[in-house]
Order: structure tokens, then sequence, then C-alpha cells
């Protein structure tokens, strides 16, 4: 038998916005290595959702940003220790280092400074025109999945070709991560009218190490080395595959057979089959990733009127009681061989978590008396019924998500249980994990009653707690750029989030996020079902490849190479 060498990384998890401090030793590399990189060399990695688009401001599936990653890039990112790190940037502006400035009304001056020599993988320029061009489409595409933080610019000056001086409208504290996750090539775009319908938006231009030849969809995206990349020498292979496959369970099989190389997001309950081979090597990490249930307060229907009430979820004590009869700790260690935690908000780790918040446990009993007492009364069926409304709810998720599945078949029975009729509307990742209103993304339309699915907030939770759980970011016909999928409001919680995004002292921030959280556990409008781990595998032939807490799979994707 062949036996497997895991890694666990042990990451402190605390951090700072503008000055973060680390609270423990950085993941260990699991691919130190005495020989020399060997160049060279095809990588391929299972992907099991489907991605729809690599666009920066259209993508929303985890999937998508693991094969985007490798090509486009933005101005700074997050090391595993929860620093912002310069990425396309020469370094990350602080008041420190005067790269920020407080103006006398209020207001906020960032500078950022370009490093010299940036390419685009066709060759041209980078140049701060980029950087503006990226604010401008963000704002301006009625497609764009979310313009959190974009729509605190007032504007962008230009002064010459490295420098992008970006004005806010008052004080942002979360500004590094504005402009992460790509830059847009105003040369290739500025006179496309529709970027969804562009070569673009499967095939983008980037700076990152590889750039996107082949997006064949439903079989793989293939990605080879960009010739104008930045680092010399790098990267080291020839080329990456995103391989399509209908399911993790399909992915393990071409994994262990030496058809793939690699596999990202593994379950818990995955892991002990892998244990005994030698050649695979997986990698398990904490993660941001939190798995939870999302109860849509608002009827079901198509754009729904945010100021609607379900028939059913607008009852608070309905879904108190649908948390009550979650069996979270069951589901965990029977589904998840136990290696997973019960989640209690959006914000599982890092400095803004809050560690004293709760949310019920399991006690169905509890959740009978409730609806008892709200005067929802069983049928003959035992379905409880109130006004002549049947407690009867649709419940979705992704499909061929086989852990999600055992998740429903299990809350199924036991909502069931309690008199509360559940019947199961699973949809594809590329539909329901859109983030766009045109791809008919359940949430962003507000057709559906219950909804599961995982969220993975970066280390700045503004960029989560804003667009999630602000009123004013509740999706409509007018602006579907919002994530409000609960349709939450709470003056109170809204108040919070201005004043958490307004200042630049970390302490204040952490007292108005736990606010927030405490406010919209207290909706009992999501279940937080369980914290998940990043778990990834490959082959043990794979070099160069370190873990991150904060970032997925490829994010490292230049220092790869594989070992003869």
């Amino acid at each position: 038998m062949r036996r497997l060498s895991i890694v666990l990384a042990a990451v402190g998890l605390i951090a700072a916005a503008c000055g973060p401090t680390t609270g423990g030793p950085a993941a260990s590399s699991s691919t130190a290595a005495s020989a020399a990189p060997v160049r060279g060399g095809t990588f391929i990695l299972a992907l099991w959702q489907e991605p729809v688009t690599l666009a920066p401001h259209y993508r929303n599936q985890t999937a998508a940003n693991v094969a985007a990653r490798v090509v486009t890039e933005g101005l700074a990112r997050t090391d595993t220790d929860g620093n912002y790190v310069p990425w396309l940037a020469k370094q990350i502006p602080t008041t420190t280092n005067g790269g920020v400035k407080l103006t006398s009304d209020g207001k906020m001056d960032v500078n950022w400074e370009l490093q010299p020599g940036l390419k685009w993988s066709d060759g041209d320029p980078v140049t701060s025109a980029d950087i503006k061009f990226t604010w401008q489409v963000w704002m301006k595409d009625p497609n764009t999945i979310s313009r959190t933080g974009f729509d605190q610019i007032e504007s962008i000056d230009t002064p010459n070709d490295t420098t992008a001086v970006v004005h806010y409208k008052a004080i942002y504290a979360p500004y590094p991560l504005n402009f992460s996750d790509g830059l847009l090539p105003k040369h290739v775009l500025e006179n496309v009218p529709d970027i969804g319908k562009h070569d673009y938006n499967r095939k983008p231009i980037g700076t990152g190490p590889f750039k996107i030849t082949e997006f064949v969809a439903g079989d793989h995206i293939t990605g080879e080395r960009n010739p104008n990349y930045r680092i010399a020498g790098k990267p080291y292979l020839d080329k990456i595959i995103f391989k399509s496959v209908p399911s993790r369970e399909v992915a393990v099989a071409q994994l262990k057979a030496g058809e793939i190389n690699g596999m990202w997001n593994l379950l818990e309950a995955q892991t002990p089959d892998l244990e005994k081979l030698t050649d695979i090597k997986m990698v398990i990490t904490p993660s941001p990733s939190v798995e939870r249930i999302e109860m849509n307060t608002a009827k079901n229907q198509d754009m729904t009127d945010p100021s609607s009430t379900h028939p059913v979820l607008g009852d608070i004590n309905v879904r108190r009681a649908l948390i009550y009869a979650t069996p979270k700790q069951s589901v965990i260690d029977k589904l998840l061989f136990g290696k997973a935690k019960p989640g209690t908000s959006p914000v599982s780790q890092g400095w803004a978590s809050p560690k004293s918040l709760t949310q019920e446990s399991y006690d169905p009993a509890k959740a009978k008396q409730l609806l008892d007492q709200a005067g929802w009364v069983p049928g003959s069926d035992g379905i409880r019924s109130k006004g002549g409304v049947r407690a009867s709810l649709t419940y979705a998720t992704t499909t061929g998500d086989q852990l999600r599945e055992r998740v429903q078949q299990v809350l199924v029975d036991e909502w069931k249980a309690i008199g509360v009729e559940v019947k199961i509307q699973n949809q594809p990742s590329s539909v329901i994990l859109s983030g766009s209103c045109t791809s008919k993304d359940p949430r962003k339309l507000g057709t559906f009653d219950l909804l599961m699915y995982a969220s993975t907030p970066t280390i700045d939770p503004h960029s989560t707690i804003l667009p999630r759980y602000h009123s004013k970011q509740i999706p409509t016909q007018a602006d579907c750029s919002g994530q409000n999928y609960t349709r939450f409001k709470n003056p109170d919680a809204d108040k919070a989030i201005e004043e958490a995004g307004s200042t630049l002292d970390i302490e204040k921030r952490k007292a108005a996020y736990a606010k927030v959280m405490k406010a919209l556990n207290d909706a009992y409008v999501i279940i937080w079902m369980y914290d998940r781990a990043n778990i990834d595998a490959r082959v043990t032939g794979l070099q160069g490849w370190q873990a991150n807490v904060w970032r997925r799979f490829t994010w490292d994707v230049q220092d790869w190479w594989l070992k003869k």
C-alpha cells in the first residue's frame, strides 16, 4: 500500500487593514526541493465546477477565480499571514509612507505607483490609464457582479503613465482590495460596447504568468506561458490545463489514475481514501470559506420586490425553527468525518472574526414549540399551515455536489419532522453561482426560498459585509450588482457597516462589524452550517507550490515546476 503525506499549515490569522500584525507562523512549504527548478511541462488541474467567464468584473464562481488567477492580476494581494503585498504596484500605499492622504474635508486620496516596464500578454504597455479604465468599467457595465469600493471613488487622476491618484468620496478603509481582482486592458476593451460578448470574456488579456489560448466549454481551459511576463525565467511550466469534470468524485478517480496532476477543493470526507497514496500529496489549511443556507425573506418571484414579505420565511419564528432543527454537528460528524466546525458567522477567521458569537444549537423540540406558538398548525400529513399558507419551501444548491446533496437529504427529513415541507430544486453552478441577473442567478433575482452555497471573504470583512448585508445592496432591476440575497434590512446594521468602512481604526471597525453580525444572527436569515478547510491535492512531482489561507490553489502558479 502507498502512504499519503499530508501537510497541515498552522497559520496565524490576525491582520490589520493598513498595518497588519501576524499571529503565528506562516504556512509551512510543502514543496521545498533540493534540486533547482526545471523548465517545461504541463500541469492538468481538475475543476468540478464549470467557469462561465474569466473577466474580473463578471466572475463570481470560485472555480472561475482559480482559473483566471493565472492570467489576471491586480495592484495588491494578500499573503498567508494576512498582509497586503504589492503585486503590480511598487508598494502598498499607507499613511505612513505618504501613499494615503486624508484631506481636511473628510475625503481620502490614494497614490498607486505601477512597477516600471509592465506589459500585457499581447505586448502592449500597462499604464495608469488601465487603472482608471478598470474603475470606469466596474461602474458602468450593467453586468458587474459588485461595485463595492469602486462606488466610493470620486475620480482618478493619471499624472503620468505609472501613477494613478484615486480620490475617494470619504475615508474608505479596505482601499487595497479595489484593484486586486485584476486590471482591465484599456487598449483592448475601450471601444467594446458589450464585454460579455467579446473574446475577452473567456480569453482575457492579462499580466499573469499565463495567457488563455483555449476555452472549450465543458471540456478544458488551456493557459500557455506568457512571453511578456515581468519576472524573467518564469513561469517554469509551459502550460496549465483546467480540465472540466462533472464532480469531485470523478476528479478523485482521475487523480488516482494519473489522468490529472491536481485537484482543487476536496471534501473532508474524501481525505481518508487518498491517505493511502504515496504519489499524491494533500495540503490542508484553514480557510475563510463558510458553508451556509440563506433564506429569502421577500416573495419568491422574478426580480422580487425587496419590501415584499415571504409568506412562510417572512415569519421569524419559522426561520428560527429551521435553525433549531438543523443538526450541524451531526452533519459534520457523519458527512465530513468531524473535520469541520459549526459555523457562527460569515467571517470565520482574521482580525474581525467574532469569537463570542453563537448560533442556536440543535433542538427540534424548541423548533416545534416556536411553530406552535406562532400559529403554524400541523395538517393531516404533518405539514403545518397558517392562515391558508402551507409551510412548503424550495431548497436549492449546486447540482453534482454529492456532499451538499447528502446534507439536503438530512435536512429535508429533519425539517419535515417539525412540520415544514421542503422540495429540492438544484441547478448547475454556472447558473446558481453566476452572480448575474442575465445568467438567471436565483439569488440575484429572488427566485428561491432556501439556497445553500459557500462564500469566501477576503482579509478585510468589508468586502463581504457591505455588499451582502447592507440594505442598499439588495439586487434590483435598476441595479443588480448587490449581493444582499436574504433581503436583510436593519438600519442599525447599515449604520454600523458605514462606520466600519469609514475609519482606519481597527478596534472601531472590529466593534462595528461585531454589531452587524450579531444583528444578522438575531434576524435568523442564514444558517451557518460549517467553516470549511482548504483541501487541495496534487502529485508529489509538483514543486514550488505553497499554501495560502487567503488565496486559492493557483495563487503562486508562476513558481510551479514538475520534477522529472
